[in-house]
């Protein structure tokens, strides 16, 4: 059970980054590193331009974008804002595909697919899994597969959410820039840096929440 969660998260989550990495390539947007955690790499390798890390904590990652909270020429936050957004949906964009995939290939039908993973995500919570397990037993979809959808789907949905660091924030953030002026960029990282550690902080408890109740 745990093997089979930590896989796909952490394929959910290297798929996310691949999806803003490859928009900025599109955009022309420099991406200066691809890494797979948080915090100093342990293993790193530069190729074609972009330093490839992994870290000690892989809970999640991230694609460092030239520009993203500082104003540098042809950066992040130097692009017309519709480049903005493409760039700051494309994660979301690719979780949401690999959960429709997963979908159509276990039920041949998306919305009874989402249905069943929302029924999912809230049986987690409220560890009531009668209604789950109901369905998993008229269906028999892959287990894998069910597993993937959700933390897919799960990421699509989080990663919304207009909370600083998560890509929904940045929506709002970037649209900031004429109401902010001068102070824009200070404020922009002190909002962002305080989002980041209290998702830290989230995630640890999730994550030892989770394990508790498998």
């Amino acid at each position: 059970m745990y093997f089979v969660f930590f896989t796909t998260m952490l394929f959910s989550i290297i798929a996310h980054e691949l999806g803003h990495l490859f928009a900025s390539l599109i955009c022309k947007v420099k991406v200066n590193a691809f890494s797979v955690g948080f915090w100093k790499p342990y293993l790193h390798k530069k190729m074609f331009g972009i330093d490839w890390r992994l870290t000690p904590w892989i809970f999640g990652g991230y694609c460092a974008i030239e520009g993203e909270t500082t104003e540098e020429r042809n950066g992040l936050m130097s692009q017309p804002y519709y480049k903005k957004c493409f760039i700051l949906l494309a994660g979301v964009f690719v979780n949401l595909m690999i959960a429709l995939i997963c979908y159509w290939i276990n039920y041949k039908n998306v919305f009874l697919g989402m249905y069943i993973d929302w029924i999912a995500i809230k049986s987690c919570f409220t560890q009531n899994y009668d209604e789950l397990i109901a369905m998993v037993i008229y269906f028999k979809p892959n287990l894998f597969l069910v597993q993937l959808s959700m933390m897919n789907f799960f990421c699509f949905i989080t990663n919304l959410i207009p909370w600083p660091a998560l890509d929904g924030s940045y929506l709002i953030l970037y649209a900031l820039k004429p109401i902010w002026k001068e102070n824009y960029a200070r404020n922009l990282q002190i909002v962002t840096k305080i989002g980041f550690w209290s998702l830290m902080l989230l995630q640890v408890v999730l994550i030892f929440w989770i394990m508790a109740i498998q």
